[in-house]
C-alpha cells in the first residue's frame, strides 16, 4: 500500500507540475557602446531619443535645452564634437524645411569638429562624476514664425570622438 500511496503522491506532483500556467516575457535590450567617450544628461542618465519643441504662433519654435555630461577614459585627451548632418525639421511630406541650431556650452556646433579641452572638461582628472554639466540647446535657427502648418520631424546627430593625442 505505501508503494501505491507513493506513486499517487508523485503522479499528483508531477500532474500539477505540467498544468501550471507560465507567462513567458523577452525583452530585448540594445547597447552602443564606445569605451572612450560618452554624452549623456547631467544626472548620468540616456539622451531622450526624442524631444519635443514647442511652437510659439507668431514666435516660433521655442530652444529646447538640457544639461549633459561628457564622459571620458582618459583625462589628457582632448574630445571633438560636431554634427553627423546639419540638423533641420521637416513636415509629414519631407518638405518645408527649418533648420535647427544646436550648441554645448555656448559653443555652436557645425558638422566640422569643435575641440573641448580635457583641462575644461575635466579639471580633476576623469572621475565617476564626468564633466561639469554643460548646457545642450537646439533651437531654430533663424528665429521666426513658421508660415506652414503641419507636424515637424528631424534628426540632430552628435558626434563625439576622443583626439587620437594629448592635447
Amino acid at each position: 500500500m505505501s508503494n501505491f500511496v507513493k506513486a499517487t503522491i508523485v503522479s499528483l506532483l508531477l500532474a500539477s507540475a505540467f498544468s501550471s500556467q507560465a507567462s513567458e516575457n523577452n525583452i530585448t535590450v540594445q547597447a552602443s557602446v564606445d569605451p572612450t567617450v560618452s554624452l549623456t544628461l547631467a544626472d548620468g542618465s540616456a539622451l531622450p531619443s526624442t524631444v519635443t519643441m514647442q511652437y510659439q504662433a507668431g514666435v516660433g519654435l521655442v530652444a529646447y535645452k538640457n544639461n549633459v555630461k561628457l564622459w571620458s577614459n582618459d583625462a589628457t585627451k582632448n574630445l571633438q564634437i560636431n554634427l553627423g548632418a546639419i540638423p533641420k525639421l521637416t513636415d509629414q511630406n519631407g518638405a518645408n524645411p527649418i533648420e535647427l541650431a544646436v550648441s554645448l556650452n555656448g559653443v555652436a556646433l557645425s558638422t566640422t569638429a569643435s575641440t573641448f579641452t580635457a583641462a575644461s572638461l575635466f579639471p580633476g582628472g576623469v572621475n565617476t562624476n564626468g564633466s561639469s554639466p554643460l548646457p545642450l540647446v537646439i533651437s531654430q535657427k533663424t528665429f521666426a514664425p513658421v508660415t506652414t502648418a503641419g507636424n515637424y520631424s528631424g534628426l540632430v546627430n552628435i558626434v563625439v570622438t576622443q583626439a587620437t593625442s594629448g592635447n
